[in-house]
C-alpha cells in the first residue's frame, strides 16, 4: 500500500468506527426508552438489561455498518475534494479510479468484519437476545402468537418442518419429517397435517409416510394414517427456541438445511435462499457502498461543493431501498427469477454505476 493510500484509510477508518459506536449507541438508547416500562413493571435487574443489550450490539453493528460506511466514506471523499487533494493527486498521475483504491479496500476490511461477526457471534447472540426479550421483557405469562415456517433437526439427522407453531395448544401444523442415512441421503419423509404433544410423545394426524429409495426415488406406495404415536427426541420446547431462524444460523448450516427442504419440496425454502443469499450479499453491500459514495462525493460538477455529500447520501439512500425492494421481490418469487438473480441485482447495478462514472470523470 502506498503512502498516499495509507493516508487515506488513516482519515476513513477512524471515521467509520466513530459512526459505528454512535449508531450503537443511539440504538441502545432508542430501544431502551421503548423498553423502559417494562423494565420498571417486571423490575429487571440491571445485570439482565445489560445482557440484553450486549447481545442486542453484534445486530447492530452489522445493520449499520453499511450506513456508517456511506457517511464516513461520502465525509472523506468530500472534504479531500474541497482542499483540492483530488487535484494534486491527478496532477501526480493518480486518476479518479485509483484513487478510491483506499476507499475500497476499508469497504472490503468492513466486508470481511461484517461477514465474520453475523456468521460467528450473531447465531449466538441473537437465540440469547430473543431469549431475554420473551422470558423479561416481556413476562412469563403473556401469550405468544403462533409462529410460522419453524423448522429443527435432532440429532439422528431428522430433519423437521411445520409451517405453524400455535404454542398455547401445544400443535404443529403441516408438518413434515425428512429421515436422512449418515451420508445425507433421504430414506424417509412423513406429512401431518396437524402433530399434538402429549406426555406420550408426538400425536401425528391425517399423514402420509413416504419411503425413499436411493437418488430419492420412492419405494413403494404411500402409507396414509389417520392417528399416529411417534416419541421423537424432540419437544413443542424445541421448536419454541429460536435456533433455525436464519439469523440465528451459520452460513454453512443454513445452505445444509436449505438443500434438505428442497428434497422434501416445501415452498418456504425459497425464503431460506434469500436469507443465504444475503448472509454474503450484505456484507458485500459495505464494498459497495464505500466505492458509491466516493464517486458521488467527487463528481466534477460538484467538487468540492457541499453538493457532493449531497449527492453521494442520495445515491446511498437509492441503494439501500433497491437492495430492500430486491429482498422482498426474492421472497415472494418475483417473475419467477432465480433468488441469486434478485438479491444480487442492486450491488450489481451498483457497482456498475460507480465504476461508470468514475472512468466518465476526468
Amino acid at each position: 500500500m502506498r503512502i498516499l493510500d495509507r493516508y487515506v484509510v488513516r482519515q476513513l477508518l477512524p471515521v467509520w468506527v466513530w459512526c459505528l459506536v454512535v449508531f450503537v449507541f443511539l440504538s441502545c438508547l432508542v430501544d431502551l426508552f421503548g423498553h423502559l416500562d417494562e423494565i420498571l413493571q417486571y423490575r429487571l435487574s440491571p445485570r439482565t438489561v445489560l445482557d440484553y443489550y450486549l447481545n442486542f450490539a453484534p445486530q447492530v453493528f452489522v445493520q449499520t455498518s453499511p450506513l456508517a460506511l456511506l457517511l464516513a466514506s461520502a465525509f472523506i471523499a468530500t472534504r479531500l475534494s474541497r482542499y483540492q487533494e483530488f487535484l494534486a493527486m491527478n496532477a501526480s498521475g493518480t486518476s479518479l479510479p485509483r484513487a478510491a483504491v483506499p476507499f475500497v479496500f476499508v469497504g472490503w476490511v468492513a466486508a470481511v468484519a461484517v461477514f465474520l461477526v453475523n456468521d460467528r457471534v450473531v447465531p449466538r447472540t441473537s437465540v440469547a437476545y430473543e431469549r431475554i426479550r420473551q422470558e423479561a421483557f416481556r413476562g412469563k405469562g403473556q401469550k405468544q402468537p403462533p409462529v410460522e415456517n419453524v423448522a429443527i433437526m435432532d440429532a439422528f439427522n431428522r430433519l423437521y418442518h411445520a409451517r405453524l407453531l400455535d404454542v398455547k395448544a401445544k400443535e404443529l401444523h403441516d408438518l413434515t419429517i425428512l429421515e436422512h442415512d449418515w451420508h445425507n441421503r433421504p430414506t424417509k419423509s412423513l406429512y401431518a397435517h396437524r402433530a399434538v404433544w402429549t406426555r406420550h410423545g408426538w400425536l401425528l394426524l391425517n399423514g402420509t409416510i413416504y419411503r425413499v429409495g436411493p437418488r430419492g426415488v420412492l419405494r413403494g406406495d404411500p402409507e396414509p394414517f389417520m392417528e399416529r404415536l411417534y416419541t421423537y427426541p424432540v419437544t413443542i420446547e424445541s421448536f419454541r427456541q429460536p435456533l433455525l431462524r436464519p439469523d440465528a444460523m451459520r452460513y454453512g448450516q443454513l445452505r445444509l438445511m436449505i438443500s434438505r427442504l428442497k428434497q422434501t419440496g416445501i415452498a418456504s425454502a425459497r425464503r431460506y435462499q434469500v436469507d443465504l443469499a444475503a448472509k454474503l450479499s450484505f456484507p458485500f453491500m459495505n464494498l459497495v457502498i464505500c466505492l458509491l459514495s466516493f464517486a458521488g462525493s467527487t463528481q466534477l460538477h460538484t467538487r468540492g461543493h457541499i453538493k457532493g455529500l449531497g449527492t453521494a447520501l442520495g445515491w446511498g439512500v437509492l441503494y439501500y431501498l433497491g437492495v430492500a425492494t430486491a429482498l422482498g421481490l426474492a421472497k415472494e418469487g418475483f417473475l419467477g427469477l432465480p433468488a441469486l438473480v434478485l438479491v444480487w441485482s442492486p450491488h450489481a447495478a451498483a457497482l456498475w454505476w460507480s465504476l461508470n462514472v468514475l472512468r466518465r470523470t476526468p
